[in-house]
């Protein structure tokens, strides 16, 4: 799949990254007839960074935000499309629908509602009797409800990752793999970008590389933190094929007011679950502990005797990492500085469904092109100078 490029040769762009994001990214630009180089620091599908894992939630009604949903109803489109070439249904992304249960007015249901009402899309709304007959693997709270999408499904992390960096191979884009970014910089109306191997030219250049991503925008001093995240899968203690992708929906709990944890059906390697945004903040990747403590695994095993009671023993479990910005929306736009470089942090822990859908939106940046959806929640002017801005706050109230 990788064509090596001639050290010192131009392209139309070059993009750092090849995850989720970044190989969409160089399939959408090639597919534009763009001439696209990519590079990563390993071969993707890989565990360095946040594209693997197995599975990965998608779901139309958004609780994060109403803008969000023509954005994800336009990545399942996208997803089909490229799920054809890769193979036929089901071969990327699983329906199997999606629960969210919680207090019933905590801001996820809230928000379910509005994204809903907005959108005039299809959610039922269930009482705990309701959602425990319905599913009697899941044992909420008496006073807790729950809102069912039946659209929701899976995507196959590595499956999908592989996918769209083959679409983008076939497409003309020059994939470099284990050959990581060292540095760039501006030059004359494009870019040099360098790495071990040589040095490339560019008229654009996008940054797609999660974790790393401030490093390479470094002189924005961008507030992108990593949170280190742990996944667990779990042997399912019954007998009756209850956590099945055919009798189990994705779940997604809010346990405790703000304390959110994540589940995912049994495709046979066990049930996923993990807490969702619980987890230590860093500024650097490399600051990320890898390794599992035996604290990860029994934190989460004690919250979930009490709501998934037929979860048997840990099959295994891998520490991922978020890259937050402070709100948890997106960050897709154009440098402040260098309106030929694009910047895209576009996940907060819940971007990977939007992948392909985020490939394009950075398309239509790199080609002037007006965007189809509301991104002015993507912009990165709201947080220029954040980090200040907090620290006067911090002032203000006399914390140190």
């Amino acid at each position: 799949m990788t064509e090596q490029m001639t050290g010192g040769s131009a392209v139309d762009v070059i993009v750092v990254g090849l995850g989720a994001h970044g190989g969409a990214a160089a399939a959408a630009l090639a597919r534009r007839g763009l001439s696209a180089a990519g590079f990563d620091l390993g071969a993707p599908p890989h565990s360095s960074g946040s594209s693997h894992g197995g599975t990965r939630i998608i779901r139309e009604v958004y609780a994060e935000h109403p803008v969000y949903v023509p954005i994800v109803q336009h990545a399942y489109r996208l997803w089909r499309r490229l799920e054809e070439a890769a193979g036929g249904p089901g071969e990327l992304l699983r329906i199997t629908g999606g629960v969210t249960i919680g207090g019933p007015d905590s801001p996820s249901l809230l928000g379910i509602r509005r994204s809903a009402q907005e959108h005039g899309l299809a959610v039922e709304m269930l009482d705990a009797d309701q959602i425990r007959a319905r599913w009697p693997q899941f044992r909420p709270s008496g006073e807790w409800a729950g809102a069912y999408d039946a659209g929701g499904g899976v995507l196959f992390v590595e499956e999908c990752v592989r996918a769209q960096l083959a679409e983008a191979a076939r497409l003309g884009a020059r994939l470099h793999f284990d050959e990581p970014v060292r540095r760039w910089r501006p030059d004359g109306g494009g870019v040099k970008v360098f790495t071990d191997a040589g040095e490339y030219s560019a008229g654009s250049l996008v940054l797609a590389a999660g974790a790393w991503n401030r490093r390479w925008a470094s002189g924005l001093d961008l507030p992108l933190r990593v949170e280190r995240q742990v996944m667990v899968w779990f042997e399912p203690a019954d007998r009756e094929g209850l956590f099945g992708p055919d009798r189990c929906p994705n779940h997604s709990w809010e346990w405790a007011p703000g304390r959110h944890l994540y589940g995912q059906p049994d495709f046979g390697r066990g049930v996923k679950i993990g807490f969702h945004h619980d987890g230590e903040m860093h500024e650097r990747p490399e600051d990320v502990d890898r390794r599992v403590r035996p604290s990860d695994e029994s934190n989460l095993q004690t919250v979930l005797s009490g709501i998934l009671p037929r979860l048997g023993r840990v099959l295994r479990s891998a520490v991922c990492m978020y890259t937050n910005t402070p709100d948890g929306h997106f960050l897709v736009d154009a440098h402040p500085g260098h309106p030929n470089v694009i910047i895209s942090s576009a996940c907060s822990g819940h971007g990977f469904k939007f992948s392909p859908a985020i490939g394009e939106m950075i398309a239509d940046l790199v080609t002037g092109c007006a965007s189809p959806y509301d991104t002015s929640m993507f912009k990165i002017q709201r947080l220029l100078g954040w980090r200040a801005s907090a620290a006067e706050g911090r002032r203000r109230a006399g914390v140190r």
